[in-house]
C-alpha cells in the first residue's frame, strides 16, 4: 500500500460525471513488417502478460474512509483482460478521422475505478491496411510526460524482437482495513502538517518575487482571469469530440529559425491563428486576446519517470485577436519569453507540493476560480496548450513500424479546449479535444492548421 501523492489525488479528486480526467495515446503501426498478424488475442495476452511490469499498469486506487486522507495505490491481484484490451473495427471504407471519431467516443467514457487506471483499443479497419492502439490513461497515474514515457516503453527503437518476461502476479493478500487506511493516512497527515510553515513561507517569498517583478517594469507574462470568455469556457460535458492534424516538422523548425523564436512559440501562433479563424466564421470573434495554460514538467531526477504527476503551467498569450500570422507570432514569443524569464526566478516545486494540503489548495484551484467568474464574467484561463517532444528515431511495435503517434490531452475546469501536440519524425502532430456541445465541428479548428503554418512560413522567411 502506497500513499497516492497529492498532485495524483487531485485528478481522481477533480473527477465527476462530466470531468472525466483520462488521456489518450494514439500509436497507427503498418503491420506488414509485424512478426504474427495482429489480433485481439495476441494483443489481450501481450498487454495484460507484459504491460503489468509497470506500477503504472498494475495499481488500482483504494480510498480512505469518509476522503479522510489520500487515496493509496494497491498493486491488482489480477487482471481482466476483456476489461483493460478492446477491440474495435471500423466500417469498411472509413477514412482518418474515423479513428479520430473513435477517439471521441472513448475519451466519453470514464475509466473503473475498482480496477488499474487503463485501457487499450485495438482498432481495425483503418486505410491501407493499418492498426491503431490507443492506450487510454488516467491522469492519475500520469501527466504528459510521463505517459508518453509509458507509451514509448511499450515500443522499440529496431525491429529486433524482444522476449519479455511475463508479470506475474503478487500472492493475494487481504485489502488493508477501513481502520488501518485511516491511521495510515493520519500519520502522513499529522507529518504534512508539519512542513505546512516552511510552505507558507516559500509561498511569502513567492509572492515577493512577483511584486518585485512587476515593480521592475519587466514584460510581464498573461494574467490569469485577463481574457474574455469563448463558446469552450462553459462547464465541461461528458460528450467528447477529438480530431487530429499532421503538420511537417521541418516547416515548423523553419519558421523558428527565421523568426528567432521557438518551436512552442510557433505551436501556440498556429493554435492562436486558428482559433480566429474558426471564431470569426462563427461571429464570436472577441477584441482581446484568449489566454493558454502550458504544462511544465518539473519532475524531479529521482522520482519516476513514468508514473505520477509534477507539472505545473505557465499563461501565454495565443494572441488569437490578430489576423497576420507574423504579428502574432511577435506577441506571442514577447508572451513566453517573460513567462519563462519569471518562471526561472519561481519556486518550481511549490504548485505540486501545495496539493497535498488539498483543503488549502481546492481554495485556490476551485472556490476561488468558481466564485471570480460568477463575478467577473470571464475564466481564469481559457485553453490548454500543451506540446510533448517525442522520437527522431523510428519506432516498431512487434516489428511492424510505428507511422504515426499523437495524443488527447485532458479538459479540466472551465478550459474546454486543448491542443496537444506530439513530434515523431518528421511529423508534428496536433490533437484537439473538446466538448460536442461547445464545438461540434472540431475537425474544422484542424482542417485551418495547415494553411496558417504556410501563411506564417511565408511571412517568416519574407522577415
Amino acid at each position: 500500500m502506497i500513499e497516492m501523492s497529492g498532485a495524483d489525488a487531485y485528478f481522481l479528486r477533480e473527477e465527476s460525471r462530466a470531468r472525466h480526467m483520462h488521456t489518450l495515446k494514439i500509436v497507427v503501426v503498418e503491420p506488414e513488417g509485424a512478426y504474427e498478424p495482429p489480433s485481439i488475442e495476441r494483443v489481450r495476452a501481450g498487454a495484460v502478460g507484459v504491460l503489468p511490469r509497470e506500477p503504472a499498469f498494475r495499481r488500482r486506487p483504494l480510498d480512505v474512509p469518509a476522503g479522510f486522507g489520500n487515496p493509496f495505490w494497491v498493486d491488482a491481484q489480477s487482471l481482466d483482460p476483456d476489461y483493460h484490451v478492446r477491440h474495435e473495427i471500423l466500417p469498411a471504407g472509413s477514412t482518418d478521422a474515423a479513428l479520430d471519431e473513435l477517439a471521441g467516443r472513448i475519451a466519453s467514457e470514464p475509466l473503473d475505478r475498482e480496477r488499474p487506471l487503463w485501457q487499450i483499443f485495438f482498432v481495425e479497419g483503418l486505410p491501407r491496411g493499418r492498426v491503431a492502439y490507443v492506450l487510454k490513461i488516467h491522469h492519475a497515474v500520469a501527466d504528459g510526460v510521463a505517459s508518453a514515457e509509458l507509451a514509448l516503453r511499450t515500443l522499440q527503437e529496431d525491429r529486433e524482437r524482444m522476449l519479455y518476461e511475463p508479470w506475474r502476479p503478487p500472492p493475494a493478500e487481504p485489502l488493508p482495513s477501513r481502520r488501518d487506511r485511516i491511521w495510515a493516512a493520519t500519520k502522513i497527515h499529522a507529518r504534512r502538517q508539519r512542513a505546512l510553515p516552511g510552505l507558507l513561507w516559500r509561498s511569502m517569498r513567492e509572492v515577493g518575487t512577483s511584486m518585485a517583478w512587476r515593480r521592475s517594469g519587466r514584460a510581464m507574462p498573461a494574467r490569469i482571469f485577463n481574457a474574455p470568455a469563448a463558446r469552450f469556457n462553459r462547464p465541461i460535458t461528458p460528450n467528447r469530440v477529438y480530431a487530429h492534424v499532421r503538420l511537417p516538422l521541418p516547416e515548423i523548425i523553419e519558421v523558428k529559425r527565421a523568426a528567432q523564436c521557438t518551436v512552442n512559440d510557433v505551436f501556440l501562433t498556429l493554435v492562436g491563428g486558428t482559433i480566429h479563424r474558426y471564431l470569426a466564421a462563427q461571429g464570436e470573434l472577441n477584441r482581446s486576446a484568449l489566454t493558454a495554460a502550458i504544462p511544465v514538467s518539473v519532475r524531479g531526477p529521482l522520482e519516476d519517470p513514468a508514473f505520477g504527476n509534477a507539472v505545473t503551467a505557465m499563461l501565454a498569450t495565443t494572441a488569437s485577436h490578430i489576423a497576420e500570422p507574423l504579428e502574432r507570432l511577435h506577441l506571442v514569443a514577447k508572451s513566453t519569453q517573460a513567462a519563462r524569464a519569471l518562471f526561472e526566478r519561481r519556486d518550481p516545486r511549490l504548485a505540486v507540493e501545495w496539493y497535498d494540503h488539498w483543503v488549502l489548495r481546492r481554495l485556490w484551484l476551485h472556490d476561488l476560480p468558481v466564485f471570480l467568474n460568477a463575478l467577473l464574467g470571464r475564466p481564469g484561463v481559457n485553453l490548454i496548450v500543451s506540446n510533448v517532444r517525442g522520437p527522431s528515431v523510428p519506432l516498431y511495435s512487434n516489428g511492424a513500424r510505428v507511422s504515426e503517434l499523437f495524443s488527447m490531452g485532458p479538459l479540466s475546469g472551465q478550459q474546454g479546449l486543448n491542443f496537444t501536440a506530439w513530434s515523431y519524425l518528421d511529423a508534428f502532430s496536433v490533437g484537439v479535444h473538446a466538448c460536442r456541445e461547445h464545438v461540434p465541428d472540431v475537425r474544422s479548428l484542424v482542417d485551418g492548421m495547415a494553411a496558417e503554418l504556410e501563411k506564417l512560413r511565408k511571412a517568416a522567411l519574407r522577415g
